[in-house]
């Protein structure tokens, strides 16, 4: 009940939808390769993980994406190892959202359901990282992403047409979803139920004895034991920086260059005249006259158009070109024919016939080529550079492609390289706490840990369209143990800590026997034949667990305290053998939510969101049994051991 509250109170709509499927983070999940025979086979580009309708997931596709969402998860969990991340469910998670996603699309495409071209068009448009320093997309920035990260353009784009068919489809299950109100207030009443109990601990360091453990002990604590002090994978990158700024003395526009320029933008440096309008529309052109006359003869525009039952528009600054475009030439000609101040001629468009009174002129002199000189070379300048920049990162792609290593290219353009420590995915350096890396990091750090060993240097974008860096990762160490000599006193410490949690929880089990028998916790406490903390009384509701809970902040024998039956007692080892809880349950006072309607709406609509995600659930199961789902065991089976570096 406790996990159905945390979870009910962290839920979001749509929270199921992200895990049922591939989302658009088609870069981080895309696949190396999905070309392949239809024959089942072994864990190579051609072998079939899965066959889900007509749709085929490679073997080569799991395993990319498999990797990619342990970069992803090592990030944020530095401590991570691949081993760990499958064994904990991230193989099986993976391949059932992926076979979710093939699913979905073959479903959706068996009954006459696509993406079209346009639509995956504008959603690849709409990624930041595809998008140029002007903010619109970048065929070159597009490229670049593509090649870094391994993928084929029809991967991303298959990627991002079975996303948009999911959004079309599992939204409508669980649409409409009702709960009954027998379901809703039993869960709501179990909010305000209120506990009453005490938590005692028998702490291990009660029951430490000052003696040296002996090296043959630490020894195989420490083999047994290896695993908690594993240092995650580290790498040193090698990288060095460069900027659009190195071009700015190299690039300097040619006269030619500048009369060009001005000769082609004639146009921008000519003399220009803008109108500040107010305008009205009239069904005929005698109406238009007769109004015109009464605007003439002193009465205002307003009033003139009010008289009528119309309204003015205020069109503001325009230009003939302008107008011409949102009328007609004839009332352009017409408008900037007509005096400061004065009423324009009727003319028609296709709306009616326009009167317009002119509120101010605006006269742009032409500029001359010397006038303009410092704008255009400005430009011209700006153009060159980011030229420059571009065709300088495909050439060094080019050379690292062909063969060229991080020195050479370096050498060759004047760069600097320099080299971090062995460093963790987040960019920590676990020899020295103090170190922090350069800002630029953010960006290289995700790419140098995705690279396999022996990659190709990589040229990474830090700032869009300003700044760069080629990078090769160096050297890299496997997540491993240090040895023991390097932390011994840390693994004593551990070690002298785990005697005394075996000793403190054989007089937890006794304490927590005479507590169930009859005897206050108290009591057992005091007479224990060891100094221990004084016992802790708890008071607390459900909503008050659910509220800690969203924090992250909920005690385990709090937590304990909420699964247990009125009266007992019950023991629980604290974390990183500090020692031994013992939770007594005194009283229950269950809640009554039949009155509060806040809180039986707010537990209504949290069920919604619970239904609605298991409707789609079985929607996505039933899509699954339309379309056929076979997965090839033994290549899964392969596959999974090859990522454990089993044979």
């Amino acid at each position: 009940m406790i996990t159905f509250f945390r979870n009910i109170f962290s839920s979001k709509l749509g929270l199921f939808l992200t895990m049922c499927f591939v989302g658009l983070i088609a870069i981080a999940f895309a696949s190396a390769d999905v070309t392949g025979s239809g024959a089942f086979g072994g864990v190579t580009g051609s072998g079939t993980a899965a066959q889900v309708g007509d749709k085929k997931l490679t073997t080569s596709e799991l395993s990319q994406s498999v990797n990619n969402a342990f970069r992803a998860e090592q990030r944020e969990n530095t401590g991570l190892d691949l081993k760990t991340f499958i064994e904990g469910g991230g193989f099986e998670g993976i391949l059932e959202r992926l076979i979710n996603s093939f699913s979905i699309s073959a479903f959706g495409e068996k009954y006459g359901m696509a993406a079209g071209k346009r639509l995956v068009d504008r959603e690849i448009a709409d990624i930041p990282s595809f998008q140029g320093a002007d903010g619109q997309f970048s065929e070159e920035n597009f490229r670049r992403a593509l090649q870094q990260q391994g993928i084929k353009e029809q991967q991303l784009r298959d990627d991002f047409s079975r996303n948009l068919l999911a959004e079309q489809l599992l939204p409508l299950a669980g649409f409409g979803t009702s709960v009954p109100q027998k379901m809703v207030t039993p869960y709501a009443s179990l909010l305000l139920e209120a506990r009453q109990g005490q938590i005692a601990i028998v702490p291990s360091a009660a029951f430490v004895e000052n003696v040296k453990p002996a090296d043959a002990a630490l020894a195989a604590f420490y083999s047994k034991n290896g695993s908690r002090y594993t240092i995650p994978e580290r790498r040193t990158i090698s990288y060095a920086l460069f900027s659009k700024d190195r071009f700015n003395d190299k690039i300097k526009p040619t006269e030619k260059e500048i009369a060009g320029k001005y000769k082609l933008d004639k146009a921008k440096y000519a003399a220009s005249e803008t109108r500040n309008i107010d305008q009205i529309i009239l069904p005929t052109e005698a109406a238009a006259k007769t109004l015109a006359d009464k605007i003439n003869g002193g009465q205002t525009i307003a009033a003139a158009a009010e008289s009528v039952g119309l309204s003015v528009a205020n069109i503001g600054s325009t230009s003939k070109t302008e107008l011409a475009g949102t009328a007609s030439q004839a009332v352009a000609d017409a408008v900037f024919a007509a005096p400061l101040n004065g009423v324009s001629k009727p003319a028609q468009s296709a709306l009616g016939w326009h009167i317009a009174r002119v509120k101010s002129i605006n006269k742009v002199p032409a500029k001359t080529l010397e006038q303009a000189r410092d704008a255009i070379i400005a430009e011209l300048s700006r153009d060159q550079i980011n030229n420059a920049l571009a065709e300088l990162t495909v050439k060094m792609e080019d050379e690292f492609a062909a063969g060229s290593s991080l020195n050479d290219v370096a050498k060759a353009e004047d760069l600097k390289i320099e080299s971090t420590p062995m460093l963790l995915a987040n960019g920590q350096n676990p020899e020295d706490p103090n170190y922090k890396p350069i800002p630029e990091m953010q960006r290289i750090l995700p790419i140098a840990f995705s690279l396999e060993e022996d990659s190709d240097p990589q040229v990474v974008e830090i700032i869009p369209g300003q700044q760069y860096a080629i990078m090769a990762v160096t050297q890299i160490t496997p997540a491993a143990p240090p040895p023991l000599e390097s932390i011994k006193q840390r693994v004593a410490r551990d070690y002298i800590l785990e005697q005394g949690s075996k000793k403190a929880k054989v007089v937890a089990e006794k304490i927590t026997k005479q507590v169930s028998e009859g005897m206050s916790l108290s009591k057992a406490v005091a007479d224990a034949k060891v100094r221990l903390p004084a016992v802790e009384s708890i008071n607390s509701t459900r909503a008050e667990l659910a509220t800690q809970s969203q924090k992250g902040q909920v005690p385990p024998p709090l937590t304990l305290m909420f699964s247990m039956a009125e009266g007992t007692a019950k023991k629980l080892k604290a974390p990183q053998n500090q020692g031994w809880f013992i939770v007594s349950l005194n009283n229950i006072n269950p809640g009554d939510a039949s009155k509060q309607k806040s809180l039986l709406d707010a537990t209504r609509n949290q069920f919604k969101n619970v239904f609605g995600n298991e409707y789609t659930a079985q929607f996505i199961n039933a899509m699954k049994a339309d379309v056929g789902v076979e997965k090839n065991d033994k290549a899964l089976t392969t596959l999974k051991n090859q990522l454990l570096g089993r044979n």
